[in-house]
């Protein structure tokens, strides 16, 4: 294979180039097509851990030219809001972390001794994160970033950027590798008549058609190979996710310094999201509109915030994704293999993911790749997705039923594969071993103490929960976590009388 084709110019496709460079080096054509008439879609966008790995680990860009060139700033977690009982009081955080280690109370058994501590007395686990005072002290990306380096590897970290300024700059990025762009509108996917592969593309007022050997459709929800081209069927998750409609707006930064984490203010018919970056604030109401007209849901954000907005135009989406992302000489990523909703920034870490799930498949099968382990790996993301989809349905699995909307969530059926693992979280914590279904393979984008911090935070994992962990650990373990529960209560003390 010779020449390689990304359909789409987000941040799926230039990122998607970038893994093909990195595959190939420079003996091979790399190609990104990008319409005249799509933009690329996002108010403010998050990353996840996999994003600094992505982007300054596997593909060698500069942070500092990232930064300044595009006004990402970083980001420490998630922060919800009102997602138990509706009021602003009502806080939890799901803070980046590493995996506790001899430092801050090793895991044991899959016990994180410090965490269960704090949980058993109704203390959210997130004071046991070192970047809660960061956040809360509203702290200066230099003072960040410092505290970052200085932290050897305490204080793992992440990204807000402008989906549209990332990827205008990635593009110019990878011009500089030598990653060539091509300006127009798809009309035909050329495909061979026995294998279905692809072998063409035809544009709009063009007569030549582009050569492809392999394609990647990064082309969002236009979803221009598996939907349209190959008429591939779409594995909904709308029976337990019902959110279906974004209104994205900016408003003006409320803080001295753009917040460190990524607020999720639940609303009356889903949640609003509120993303920092360096000049402003990107937001959108993510709502249900079975529950909400568009003019409910503008009315409402306006009530919110106190203050009118300039909305963009309303994006329309369905939960789900296709099961099979590669056929033939085809895959695709990011919005045109599925997407759920904006909750936890997983459509972008989804994808980074499945891009290094393809490197290391066709990098370890030296580019001779068997269809048993294309097969293998359609499944393997298939549990990824699966994975995402219970993680987010944690989040729903709330106390609050004040609206037709969260009586409505509560009233849906959920997963099994999730509700398993609530009733064993009924008796103990979460465990590493409980996530090893998502896994399959490759990297995790969310482990054992990411579930735990959201489902201590809605009161999936009871504080009884907790205790039990305790009572099955050794009494010098327990003595330390002790000790560590008596700091946390001295330090909370100390600021709350500040």
């Amino acid at each position: 294979m010779k020449n390689f084709v990304v359909l789409g110019g987000g941040t799926a496709g230039w990122f998607a180039a970038f893994e093909l460079r990195r595959l190939f080096g420079a003996g091979v054509s790399v190609t990104v097509v990008e319409s005249p008439r799509v933009g690329a879609i996002g108010v403010g966008e998050g990353g996840i851990l996999n994003f600094p790995a992505a982007l300054v680990g596997r593909y060698g860009i500069d942070l500092d030219a990232f930064l300044e060139g595009t006004g990402a700033v970083f980001k420490l977690g998630f922060e919800y809001i009102g997602w138990n009982n509706g009021r602003d009081d009502d806080v939890f955080y799901h803070l980046f972390h590493s995996l506790p280690t001899e430092g801050d109370g090793r895991v044991i058994d899959g016990i994180a001794p410090y965490w269960s501590m704090l949980a058993a007395h109704g203390i959210g686990i997130h004071h046991a994160i070192y970047s809660l005072p960061f956040v809360l002290a509203n702290a200066s990306q230099r003072e960040v970033r410092s505290a970052c380096e200085a932290s050897g590897g305490l204080m793992p970290w992440s990204l807000h950027f402008d989906a549209h300024r990332v990827s205008a700059w990635l593009k110019l990025a990878g011009m500089a590798r030598q990653i060539e762009t091509h300006v127009g509108n798809v009309v035909e996917l050329v495909r061979d008549a026995e294998s279905g592969h692809v072998h063409g593309l035809r544009f709009e007022g063009e007569e030549r058609t582009m050569p492809c050997d392999f394609l990647i459709d990064a082309s969002g929800f236009a979803r221009i190979a598996l939907q349209k081209a190959m008429g591939m069927q779409f594995r909904s998750f709308t029976d337990c996710m019902i959110l279906d409609r974004a209104i994205p707006f900016y408003i003006p930064h409320p803080r001295a310094n753009p917040h460190l984490v990524t607020s999720a203010l639940a609303m009356n018919a889903g949640w609003m999201w509120q993303i920092p970056v360096r000049e402003r604030v990107g937001c959108g109401y993510v709502y249900s509109s079975a529950h909400l007209s568009e003019d409910e849901a503008l009315a409402e954000i306006e009530t919110r915030l106190g203050h009118e907005i300039e909305p963009m135009p309303t994006l329309r989406f369905h939960a789900g994704h296709f099961p099979e992302v590669w056929v033939g000489n085809v895959m695709a990523v990011g919005l045109a293999s599925g997407f759920i909703e904006p909750l936890e920034a997983t459509s972008i870490g989804q994808m980074l993911g499945q891009l290094v799930m393809f490197g290391e498949t066709v990098a370890q099968s030296q580019g001779v790749v068997p269809q048993s382990t294309i097969s293998t790996f359609n499944h393997r993301n298939l549990l990824d997705w699966d994975g995402i989809r219970d993680f987010l349905c944690l989040h729903y699995d709330v106390r609050r039923r004040d609206t037709p909307f969260w009586r409505d969530v509560a009233s849906r059926p959920l997963p099994t594969s999730y509700t398993d693992l609530k009733a064993a979280w009924q008796l103990r914590t979460p465990r590493p071993v409980d996530f090893n279904a998502y896994r399959a393979g490759h990297v995790l984008h969310f482990d054992a103490t990411s579930w735990f911090s959201v489902g201590q935070g809605v009161g999936v994992v009871p504080q009884a929960a907790a205790q039990a962990d305790l009572g099955m650990l050794p009494r010098e373990v327990v003595r330390f976590a002790e000790a560590f529960l008596d700091s946390v209560r001295i330090r909370n003390a100390a600021t709350m009388h500040m």
